[in-house]
């Protein structure tokens, strides 16, 4: 039911790629050139990105085993998880993959990645995040509802 992060960030990462050099879009390296904008200083501020994205998502992948939750989306829920980073987002794991690979788009300049990551965070949040809400409003009753009204699913949105 819950696609695996990583495949996913891989097969993202490679159809940008391969659409990339297929049929090149070149917005972020032609803004890199704009007079006032530094290409180094692009790449390092993706870089940075990606950094904080992975930690983002290390955070929430550590709050979870520190609370002996099982990791692995497949195996049922036992706890759930309210503190650490999950204090201010629903999902890290995922909100840091989408960060990261943001951060990677704007480093190496693949601006299919930028494209390609609006619709894959769609599709996981329909087919990954809204069922696994269901199911921890199943499971947990309202416990789950109270914290999903407290914490925003994503940084910015409920």
């Amino acid at each position: 039911m819950f696609p695996r992060l990583v495949p996913l960030a891989v097969m993202v990462l490679t159809l940008a790629g391969l659409l990339q050099w297929i049929v090149p879009v070149q917005v972020v390296s032609d803004v890199a050139f704009i007079e006032d904008i530094d290409p180094d200083r692009l790449m390092a501020f993706g870089a940075l990105m990606t950094l904080g994205g992975f930690a983002l998502s290390l955070a929430g992948y550590q709050a979870l085993r520190r609370r002996g939750a099982d990791v692995d989306p497949a195996q049922p829920v036992r706890v759930l998880v309210t503190d650490g980073v999950f204090q201010w987002t629903r999902n890290p794991i995922y909100l840091g993959m989408w960060i990261a690979l943001g951060g990677v788009a704007l480093a190496f300049a693949i601006d299919w990645l930028l494209i390609l990551i609006v619709p894959a965070s769609v599709i996981v949040n329909f087919a990954a995040v809204r069922p696994e809400e269901a199911y921890l409003a199943q499971k947990f009753g309202r416990l789950y509802r109270d914290y999903s009204r407290r914490v925003p699913r994503y940084f910015f949105m409920h």
